[in-house]
Parts: C-alpha cells; structure tokens; sequence
C-alpha cells in the first residue's frame, strides 16, 4: 500500500492523470511481476483515471513497469520497485506527463530533442544509493523530452544477471548505446553531453578511458579494428595521468599487434614521435611498449634514445631492444 505522502503527491496530479498510460510487461519472474502489478493497481486505486495494462513486449530483461502517454511516444521502463528514495523521480516522471512540462533547462530540452537516433540508457541503482535518484530524475524528464530516448532504470539487487552482464561495481552506472559508460557523480554531470557523444557515435579519449576503467578492453579492441581513427584517442591514453588508463592502453596496443599488423604500424609511427616528451614516466611506458609491439625497424630509434638518456630510461630502452630482437630472431 501507498503511504499518505506518496497518495498526496498522486491526488496533485489527479485532474491530469488521463494522459499517462503505465505498461506491465510480462514476466518469467511471477514474485517480482505480482509485486509489480500490485503497485500499479495501488496507483489507479488512488487515480481511476490513469490508464494501466498488461502486455508483452520484447526487453532485456523482465518484468518491467513501462511510464508512457496514450501514444506511447515516451519509452521509460523500471526493472525494479521505484520505493523510498526513487519514488521522487517515478512520481516526477508521471508529473511532467500528466503537466506537459518536464523539469530540464532550455538548453537540455534542446539537446535531447536535437537527437535524431535511436539511443538506449540504462541506468543501474541499488536502494542504499543516495545519489541515484538525482540521476534517474535527469534521465527520466530527458525521455520524457525526447522520443529518441529509450530509458532503463534497473535496480540491481533485483536484476543480478544484468550487473554481471555488464560488470557493474557500482550505482549508480550509466551505460548508453553499450559504449558509454558514465559511474557515480559523473552520470549526472555528462549525461546530456555524452548522449550527444552516443547520437555521433564519437569515440575520444574520455569514452575509451571510461570502457577500460568499467574492464572492456575486448570492446576497446573491437572499435580500434572496426573505426581506426580510435587508435589516436587509445595513444593518447599511455600518457594519462590515472594509471589504469595507460595500462589498459597498454594491453589493447598488444592485442592489436596481434590481429592487425597494419593499424600497429601506425601505432608505432606515433608512439615514436611522442618519445619526444620531458616527462620521465611517459618515456619509460613508450620505451617499454615499443618493446612488446614494436618492430626491428625502431630499434635504431630506441638505441638514439638509450644513448641520449639518463640510466634508469636507458635500462628499459635496452630491455625494449632485446625484447624485439628475441620476438624476430634478429642478429
């Protein structure tokens, strides 16, 4: 049952309610779906007006509760209960439908209906998240502004299989169109710009660096071979300041050495001219990467630096050079 808070904030809503539909989806999960249908059923009780019903629909995972309009032109979905804490964004969402008026700035409202393709969000939260419903909040009001927009909000402890899907270690995480990964107080700071990224399908230095962090460098190396413009944006990651971004680099560098000698050569091409760098870090990581990817062809590049150096670089210039000359069986 509804407590009186949350059946006030429904009656100030009740003269407008018939513009919302709420949408149970089907269900392998018939706890969960009883559950689910129980507090739509609350919600009509307070508000005959509103439209609920039950029906299938293909989705990543079930049951779902589906907040839309008579039309259905809004696609927000909740794989999870919206209690206590995210009660606060699920009522706003049925607010700026029943108003008309979603809860985002000018320039937002711009930006999400400026998208002209299809993008997914899901966003994952865990009850104990104070900083959830801030995010599922933005996100909620964007779908509701944009047609375009096809929201997720999936509560974790509910939908397991999903967190290991997509190695979730933290709420909340937000994952749009698969490649974007925004966690923690960044997912309410980039959202908007990074639906943007999403829409253009643009890959920089910021978007590589969040798969690796999130530990899909396999997904890294796909788009290197897929769209070799990545490589430039993955180069500049070996100068990083975090050190999982420059390791992370480091090991798809490797994996692409393997599978594309081509797109390594034009690695190497770079890594060579960013030798040029007067931080000491930098220059050991490259000396040292040339080393594992690079070809005898560098090791007259390698030895000028190990001669030119201080010791502690000309130590892995050296190592570097014999690493390559075991890798070709060169004399």
């Amino acid at each position: 049952m509804l407590d009186l808070e949350r059946v006030k904030d429904l009656k100030s809503i009740a003269d407008q309610v018939h513009k919302i539909r709420l949408v149970l989806i089907n269900s392998r999960h018939p706890e969960m779906f009883l559950q689910m249908e129980a507090f739509c059923q609350d919600i009509q009780r307070e508000l005959p007006n509103i439209e609920f019903r039950v029906k299938k629909e293909q989705l990543l995972a079930y049951p779902a509760i589906k907040i839309t309009d008579k039309e259905e032109k809004i696609n927000l979905y909740y794989l999870g209960l919206p209690e206590k804490r995210e009660w606060f964004p699920f009522f706003n969402a049925l607010k700026a439908i029943a108003t008309g008026r979603v809860t985002l700035g000018e320039e937002d409202i711009k930006k999400a209906r400026g998208v002209s393709v299809p993008i997914e969000v899901k966003i994952f939260i865990t009850a104990e998240c104070a900083f959830c419903p801030v995010v599922v909040d933005l996100a909620n009001q964007l779908a509701i502004a944009s047609s375009m927009l096809r929201v997720f909000i999936i509560d974790g402890g509910f939908y397991p299989d999903l967190v290991k899907h997509y190695k979730v270690t933290a709420s909340p995480t937000v994952i749009i169109n698969e490649d974007y990964f925004l966690v923690g107080t960044e997912a309410h700071e980039k959202l908007v710009p990074w639906l943007e990224k999403a829409s253009q399908k643009a890959y920089d230095s910021s978007v590589l660096k969040s798969l690796l962090k999130q530990a899909h460098a396999e997904r890294v190396v796909e788009l290197c071979l897929e769209k070799e413009e990545c490589i430039y944006p993955l180069l500049a990651l070996l100068q990083d300041k975090e050190l999982f971004s420059r390791i992370g680099a480091m090991r798809v560098l490797e994996e692409l050495a393997e599978k594309s000698p081509r797109l390594t050569e034009k690695a190497i091409s770079k890594i060579v001219s960013m030798l040029d760098t007067n931080e000491t870090r930098d220059k050991g990581d490259l000396l040292f990467l040339l080393g594992l990817i690079g070809s005898p062809e560098v090791i007259s590049v390698i030895e000028k630096k190990a001669q030119e150096e201080a010791e502690e670089i000309k130590e892995i210039a050296l190592e570097a050079i014999e690493n390559i000359k075991k890798k070709y069986n060169y004399v």
